[in-house]
């Protein structure tokens, strides 16, 4: 493999701006995606020291020449200078000496610019309306689909809540609609008609992070402007953050000061902004998990958990399946245009005994490929992606049903047979072994209660002696 058009190739085709300097500072290699942030062409650039490039850019303040005298590695820093052409930039970068012989010959330098971070937030929430910044929460409880008790809970419980000023938590899996919930609250709440903001703290480098959150001020840091933070822009309404245990350690101490007093203040400014605005989070670890891995603190935990939701994950949620299913069916109809009429007994029958690790998420997608692949007006378990593991059971049951010599395999059923003798049998001697209490081999096989009650009634067993 030749790696030097492999580099090649890599610098071309990736948005970061990309420096390689010699130990003495001169541009050695730079990549196109840097042009707008250096003002400068390619050719200009390679033969130049990294000062005629940064003219406003010293020894002490280049990250670069930094890395070269002290052989210090720069994750995530923010710089603030002036390129070629005099126009004032903010980079993210990150600054790696390179060692030939346990000495220094150069550096390489990759940074992107900071007003890409800027640009998708104030895509989301610089909308005015009347003076307001607002980011639309679109999902209502309406929107939230269940028939089980867990559901009616979860929109009882938000009724309950959704005028009160308490911080909320919001505990689920990845793809249990936590975001769901939390827009829910909002648009049932007085708050409705203010700013819903929300903001992924793992998306963006804690370096930025804080400025996102508190704003800044005019000369808190080169070319820094007087700029409202996330808190303050959803003053009057609401701020999701999601992922909070991905939010730096130091970082959760300023917000917990910020629930507490009810007050922030810009970076680089000493004036106290009083603000109005309900904080809910939500996070996809146990929270007491990531307590103990150093992830959230403890007293900001304590201090968002006034109110908690904890999102059960789909496999506990057999009793939703089928009308969930046919609430994305019924969804992708309509956007795909389509007339797909329903789903065929193995394809419902798969759903109900599939983990789902995806959770709502993943049944959604599944259901969006499958209206997507099928010609037929109802969908087969070979419309599925092929992604879900569809023959698991299957292969559970083969091995089971191995003839004495190791390669034969007896078959003599139906796969559909097959794989219903082999639950049948499973679920028959769990129940005779717990004295066919429905709880206990509930337990035993690991899948709620319901799950088994529906395996049961399909597989035509009954939970008492008659059936020995």
């Amino acid at each position: 493999m030749d790696y030097k058009n492999v580099l090649k190739l890599i610098s071309e085709n990736i948005s970061s701006g990309l420096f390689i300097v010699n130990k003495e500072g001169i541009v050695v290699f730079y990549n196109q995606s840097a042009n707008n942030l250096a003002g400068l062409n390619e050719e200009n650039a390679i033969g130049k020291h990294m000062l005629e490039i940064f003219p406003k850019l010293t020894e002490e303040t280049s990250t670069i020449i930094r890395a070269l005298t002290t052989g210090e590695v720069i994750k995530n820093y923010v710089q603030n200078y002036y390129n070629y052409q005099r126009k004032l930039v903010t980079i993210l970068s990150n600054t790696v000496p390179i060692y030939e012989n346990g000495e220094i010959v150069g550096a390489i330098e990759i940074f992107s610019d900071v007003d890409q971070y800027k640009n998708i937030n104030q895509n989301r929430y610089n909308k005015k309306q009347k003076g307001n910044i607002i980011e639309k929460a679109h999902y209502t409880i309406d929107e939230i689909v269940g028939v089980g008790q867990c559901v009616k809970d979860v929109k009882q419980k938000i009724k309950k809540i959704a005028d009160s000023k308490s911080p909320v938590l919001v505990y689920g899996e990845t793809g249990t609609g936590k975001e769901l919930i939390v827009q829910s609250i909002h648009n049932l709440s007085q708050r409705c008609d203010n700013p819903f903001i929300a903001q992924n703290c793992a998306a963006i480098p804690g370096t930025l992070l804080e400025s996102m959150l508190f704003g800044t001020t005019l000369g808190s840091f080169t070319g820094a402007k007087d700029s409202k933070g996330l808190i303050e822009a959803a003053d009057g309404g609401t701020l999701f953050l999601d992922e909070i245990n991905s939010m730096d350690i130091m970082l959760q101490a300023k917000l917990l000061r910020v629930l507490q007093e009810g007050h922030i203040r810009r970076i680089g400014e000493n004036k106290t902004r009083f603000v109005d605005v309900r904080i809910i989070t939500a996070l996809n670890q146990n929270p007491y998990k990531a307590i103990e891995e150093g992830r959230l603190r403890s007293d900001l935990f304590y201090r968002l958990n006034v109110i908690n939701f904890s999102l059960l994950p789909l496999r506990d949620r057999s009793e939703d399946l089928e009308v969930l299913s046919y609430h994305f069916l019924n969804e992708f109809n309509r956007s795909l245009d389509k007339n797909i009429k329903g789903f065929t007994n193995e394809v419902i029958e798969f759903f109900h005994s599939y983990n789902w690790p995806g959770n709502i998420r993943e049944l959604r997608h599944s259901i969006e490929h499958a209206v997507n692949m099928t010609e037929k007006d109802i969908i087969a378990i070979e419309d599925l992606p092929k992604c879900v593991d569809i023959n698991h059971k299957a292969t559970d049951y083969l091995q089971e049903n191995r003839g004495e010599e190791k390669n034969v395999i007896i078959i003599n059923e139906t796969l559909d047979e097959m794989m219903n003798e082999y639950e049948r049998k499973i679920i028959s001697k769990s129940l005779k072994q717990n004295d066919y209490n429905v709880v206990k081999t509930s337990k035993m096989l690991n899948i709620p209660r319901q799950t088994l009650y529906y395996k049961m009634k399909r597989l035509g067993i009954k939970a008492d002696k008659s059936m020995e």
